[in-house]
């Protein structure tokens, strides 16, 4: 591997216990490239932020490497390391101004004066929070303080960005400008970007590729997209988005399109079969916004009928709840404008696309 092509890190069979018996990460091996935004997603407790802080030598790997440039960081401290850190609570200095936040860590590497002032200059100027130089912490609203954290992170240059949950304090509409402004930062940087959070959202929306953990280990990894549309178990199908997890009962194939047989006698055909043999499928996972309403009087596969149980109107669409069978409950996602004239206890029409249906074996 040439230099231009040394990855930004590189995790190679990285655990971590506690106690010789308590994993909290089991193995996990990841290359991420230099500018690339990677979000480690899971749910608490799955290792995410564990697998963070060894990136950053706050703990050591109980077995593996950790490499940042092609570099082995096993016993380098975190300060000789050369990345930079963004937290859940941002750590700001209430004694310091805004300015002298952001020149803590150029004067930290020994920078001259010029040199620390263009560099909080040029940071400042990232986050848009030029005129704020004078300010304290306490003066600021709280999407002013994140982005204050994340210039005093920048302002060093670091190799490499590591983020813990930054957005979790924020309200939901400064979530959502602030993701995209994090995501400006990034792309203006062009900086590499690890980002752990337990919010899909903030993760599909940002990220070049996720990672999902579960348990200590990668449960499954790629672009927002692949993971999305391909998930490659129940667990990861139903903690990214909305889905209908489905028992199969029976799969047959035939000449690469699968019959699975659901409960209360449904069938339905799927053409993704993968590599999955059929005898193995257990599940099938049906994203609600793929299952449509049809026109009284259609006919072809795929097609059901069945009765409203349940309605939320969420403004731009809706959910139902249809019963289309005894043992199965279906979650519909349609705009509001077809709801005209469906209400609970009223029966509709269903149609699945056989290449929106995927299957899976656990």
């Amino acid at each position: 591997m040439s230099a231009a092509e040394i990855a930004d890190i590189e995790l190679v069979g990285v655990t971590k216990s506690y106690g010789g018996n308590v994993v909290v990460v089991d193995n996990v091996s990841l290359t991420v490239p230099r500018g690339e935004f990677v979000s480690i997603l899971g749910p608490s407790g799955c290792g995410k932020t564990t697998t963070l802080n060894m990136i950053a030598g706050f703990h050591e790997p109980s077995s593996g490497e950790i490499r940042i440039r092609g570099r082995n960081q096993v016993g380098v401290p975190p300060e000789k390391r050369n990345i930079g850190l963004v937290f859940q609570n941002y750590a700001l200095f209430p004694h310091m101004t805004v300015q002298e936040n952001v020149a803590f860590g150029p004067k930290m590497k020994g920078q001259s004066k010029s040199e620390t002032e263009e560099a909080v200059r040029s940071a400042l100027k990232s986050v848009r929070l030029e005129g704020y130089e004078s300010r304290y912490p306490k003066e600021l609203s709280g999407g002013q303080q994140q982005r204050t954290a994340l210039a005093r992170a920048i302002a060093p240059r670091p190799s490499v960005l590591l983020l813990d949950e930054p957005l979790s304090n924020l309200d939901l509409k400064l979530r959502e400008a602030m993701r995209i402004e994090l995501k400006e930062v990034q792309q203006q940087l062009g900086m590499t970007f690890v980002y752990v959070t337990h919010d899909q959202e903030e993760a599909m929306s940002m990220s070049d590729r996720v990672v999902v953990m579960s348990d200590g280990v990668v449960a499954q990894e790629g672009r927002p997209s692949e993971i999305y549309q391909n998930p490659v178990s129940a667990f990861v199908a139903d903690f990214i988005g909305k889905s209908n997890l489905l028992p199969v009962k029976q799969a047959r194939d035939h000449d690469g399109r699968l019959t699975l047989t659901l409960g209360g006698g449904l069938s339905l055909v799927s053409e993704r079969s993968g590599d999955i043999p059929a005898n193995d499928i257990t599940l099938c996972c049906i994203r609600p916004e793929n299952v449509q309403l049809a026109r009284k009087g259609a006919s072809g596969e795929n097609l059901l009928t069945g009765r409203v149980d349940k309605l939320v109107n969420l403004g731009a669409h809706a959910e139902l709840w249809v019963d289309v069978s005894k043992d199965c409950l279906l979650k519909v996602q349609v705009p509001v404008r077809r709801l005209q004239g469906i209400e609970i206890g009223s029966h509709v029409d269903l149609l699945i696309e056989s290449a929106a249906i995927q299957p899976l074996a656990h």
